[in-house]
């Protein structure tokens, strides 16, 4: 890895004056090519002769003539210098790939977050990278003030004149069961509900607990057979089971027939929770960024 406080302690354009004198075997042709004089030439030379006790260049007719260490420098420097130069046109051509980080909870990687991730792609050819909100341990404030987030979508609101939080939905609960589950067919009334397995999402995340004890007054004391910070695994314990949860309309009508999902028919109000848009506000400078966030208002009109 750099040791970049090294590199910090080093004056690098002292290598750009180095190497402009060796290509032009002259301080005065390098300190016209350079566009300063030769005697800010000459003083920089000085500077790098004391840091590497060489005289690196000699005096040779009109010119000069590099030592033994100028040329094993240059042969570095050729090298690196090269390589550097690719780097910067890349960057001048827009060819770097464009990373996009995206923070969501698994629950609502259904049909609007894989929408998303198909926008990001068109937009502006991101490559997405996605982490789980719920499970991460910075908060989402933390994360888009050192910009290491580009976008989240959370249950819970930030109040930050640095941070956009903008309110994108509202989304029901359903309780949910295997199609083949054996009891729990036509109405069913919550005591025959309570006495079944339940499963449970594991969550630090605020908003998320808030959740859960919203839910806990509709169905007191349930017993929770299954619990696990992984979605999938929840979904999937409950397709091949019979266990029950609970779980976004969406991300149920994603799942149902892929994992032979059913609703519980039961006369309970599970409640609802807001999902917000969150991000740093001065990306929106960017106008592919911009442009991104505006694709999403339009889509959850």
């Amino acid at each position: 890895m750099t040791n970049l406080y090294d590199l910090k302690k080093f004056d690098l354009n002292l290598l750009l004056i180095f190497e402009c004198i060796y290509q032009h075997q002259s301080i005065s042709k390098a300190a016209k090519a350079l566009f300063i004089t030769p005697s800010a030439v000459s003083q920089s030379l000085q500077r790098l002769r004391a840091h590497l006790d060489d005289p690196l260049f000699i005096r040779s007719g009109k010119g000069v003539a590099p030592t033994t260490v100028a040329i094993n420098l240059h042969m570095h420097l050729e090298v690196n210098l090269s390589q550097l130069e690719q780097t910067i046109n890349m960057m001048n051509r827009n060819e770097l790939s464009k990373k996009f980080v995206l923070y969501t909870p698994q629950l609502l990687m259904s049909e609007g977050s894989t929408a998303l991730v198909k926008a990001l792609r068109q937009q502006a050819s991101y490559a997405i990278e996605h982490h789980d909100i719920f499970i991460t341990p910075q908060s989402a404030e933390e994360l888009l003030t050192y910009r290491k987030a580009d976008l989240i979508l959370s249950l819970f609101p930030i109040v930050n004149p640095a941070v956009v939080c903008e309110k994108l939905s509202c989304e029901p609960l359903v309780l949910v069961c295997s199609e083949h589950h054996p009891r729990l067919n036509g109405k069913i009334v919550l005591s025959d509900v309570l006495a079944e397995g339940f499963t449970f999402y594991s969550t630090p995340e605020k908003g998320a607990l808030a959740l859960q004890e919203e839910i806990e007054t509709v169905l007191p004391q349930r017993n929770v057979v299954f619990s696990s910070d992984s979605y999938i695994s929840i979904i999937n314990i409950i397709s091949q089971s019979e266990l029950i949860g609970i779980m976004p309309l969406s991300t149920f009508n994603h799942y149902k027939k892929i994992m032979n999902l059913k609703i519980v028919d039961i006369d309970i109000t599970l409640p609802t929770f807001d999902i917000f848009m969150l991000y740093n506000r001065a990306s929106l400078n960017g106008s592919a960024f911009a442009s991104v966030i505006e694709m999403i208002k339009l889509a959850d009109r």
